[in-house]
């Protein structure tokens, strides 16, 4: 998320009042340059890799669903293009002398698409919603942070005694169990986005549907339907809709790399979800500056199942299959768009942050080899007595070629007699909640620029500790960081915890994403800046090419 040079972030290094926030409406949308012709026809088509899961925020766990997500809906604040904090549906805010209270002031012109107000009875109902065992979602504990958030998770108190309430219909209180220098970061996330409470109450797990969704954000969904396409258009309601520019949005769910690039080359779609590995090189030469890698706080990274054979209570064996990866290869030959390869579970680039790496990741390739073959042999294994394991990865090339590449590396180097499985999305990701498999790919992509992003999920009782990784030492550091104020010590403890999880290899961290897109010369707006890659509609807009160049 957003760098620490905004109004908002001036709190987080001090515990002094915050004055009351307000920004320049101008940074909240398509900033068109003087001299510039739009297109007549302003319909934007944008591959998401696959089918959304949900379009639920309190539900969404998948940067698919969340893209949507960000045109659909808004949260009490929002970000720039460039990934920078500022005011979405609250346009200002306070922050009390002890940092554990925040009120927020709704926009007096914040509707939803249906044209009713969105008030503070509705941000009330999206907070306790996201906290309510009965939603069910996997970012339950995402504001631990917020009063009583914990034990109504556990189900002892009531989601209507969290500590959030409305002080009249466009005033909100939130109320903090500790200080926590990074809150306002939260509310720009999708699980935080504002559900319209009436809507929701009267279809239940229907209201996402097309002729049921009401939106808080700058469009409206108007059509899905699973195998073509979501559609949304403009929410002529939308407090800043004056500012928007694309009138219509199609989402394509293209899962092969190939067939989107072929989108892309015929003009069918504007921006990718990716492009096939193999042809960077090729892509950057021939259309060159329409290639856009850029930096990213995320983690491509695998999950070893703690909890199950072969791997549980077995270091050796996960420090070995860890080893036995030549990163190297993977990053360049493989993943080979930029990627940096890591040993951390927190990527390159998180603020205040440095990240572990291990000796003998700068050992000579042999030595780590045969380091890697002891390791297997004291965990019970050998060449002829080999571990076996089935690899869980969801559809698509890219990832079928990194564990392809990986599988090869641990049959070569150990002997293990591994197979790939591979399952649509949906099916995927239930499975490696649910932990039914052994080894399984995995990604995190940062909610809010701080380690903790990527800390959190391996506590023991964390909704999305996928490895089931359990560690009453490493739990108890993740809590002391929670609630230290000095930003340094704090990301020094994460820093220790993090070393301390890696040195039980629960999970084996193999690159920090770069994002990876092919973008039309003719689309503007966007300037890869984001280190999060969330990408809004409202930001963008499309240029009459020819025109524009004659002028």
């Amino acid at each position: 998320m957003a760098q620490h040079k905004s109004f908002a972030y001036s709190y987080l290094l001090s515990a002094a009042l915050l004055p009351l926030a307000t920004f320049s409406q101008s940074v909240f949308a398509a900033e068109v340059p003087a001299g510039t012709k739009l297109a007549a026809k302003q319909i934007l088509n944008v591959g998401v890799g696959t089918e959304a899961p949900t379009l639920d925020p309190q539900k969404m766990q998948d940067n698919v669903s969340s893209r949507i997500s960000e045109d659909l809906y808004e949260g009490l604040l929002s970000t720039t293009e460039a990934g920078e904090l500022a005011p979405g549906i609250a346009e200002k805010w306070e922050v009390s002398a002890n940092g554990l209270t925040y009120t927020f002031h709704l926009r007096s012109n914040a509707k939803f698409s249906d044209g009713s107000p969105i008030t503070a009875d509705d941000v009330v109902f999206s907070y306790q919603r996201l906290t309510d065992p009965k939603t069910g979602s996997t970012y339950a504990d995402f504001i631990n942070m917020v009063k009583n958030s914990d034990a109504i998770n556990n189900g002892k108190l009531k989601p209507t005694e969290l500590g959030i309430k409305a002080l009249d219909k466009k005033t909100i209180q939130i109320t903090l169990s500790h200080v926590t220098p990074y809150f306002l970061k939260l509310t720009a996330y999708h699980s935080l986005y504002i559900v319209k409470k009436e809507n929701v109450l009267k279809h239940g797990d229907q209201f996402t549907l097309p002729e049921n969704l009401v939106s808080s954000g700058p469009y409206k969904l108007t059509y899905w339907k699973v195998g073509d396409k979501i559609t949304s258009e403009r929410n002529p309601h939308y407090w800043n809709n004056a500012k928007t520019v694309i009138d219509k949005v199609n989402y394509w769910p293209i899962t092969d790399v190939n067939t989107e690039l072929q989108m892309f080359q015929t003009g069918q779609l504007d921006f990718t979800y990716e492009f096939p590995s193999d042809k960077f090189q090729l892509l950057k030469k021939t259309i060159g500056k329409e290639v856009q890698t850029n930096p990213y706080l995320s983690i491509y990274y695998i999950d070893l199942n703690n909890k199950k054979p072969p791997f549980k209570d077995n270091i050796k064996l996960r420090q070995a299959l860890s080893m036995a990866i030549d990163r190297k290869i993977l990053t360049e030959k493989i993943a080979g768009r930029g990627e940096i390869p890591s040993y951390d579970i927190v990527p390159w680039g998180t603020s205040d942050y440095k990240q572990n790496k291990p000796e003998w990741a700068d050992w000579p390739r042999e030595k780590q080899v045969a380091e890697a073959q002891r390791l297997y042999k004291e965990a019970g294994y050998s060449k002829e007595n080999p571990v076996k394991f089935n690899i869980l990865y969801n559809t698509n090339l890219q990832h079928k070629k990194v564990y392809t590449a990986i599988a090869s590396m641990w049959e070569k180097t150990l002997g293990a007699k591994v197979t790939l499985e591979n399952k649509e999305w949906k099916v995927f990701i239930q499975d490696r909640i649910q932990g039914n498999f052994q080894v399984a790919r995995d990604g995190w992509i940062a909610d809010y620029d701080d380690a903790s992003s990527f800390t959190d999920m391996f506590q023991s009782t964390h909704k999305q500790n996928n490895s089931k990784y359990s560690n009453k030492k490493y739990d108890a550091l993740i809590k002391q960081a929670a609630v230290e104020m000095d930003l340094k010590k704090r990301a020094e403890i994460l820093r220790q915890a993090s070393a301390m999880m890696m040195n039980d290899y629960p999970a084996i961290p193999l690159f920090t994403y770069v994002s990876s897109h092919l973008v039309k010369s003719h689309l503007g707006g966007y300037s890869g800046k984001n280190a999060q890659d969330r990408q809004k509609s409202k930001d963008f807009y499309i240029i009459d090419i020819q025109t524009t160049a004659e002028r």
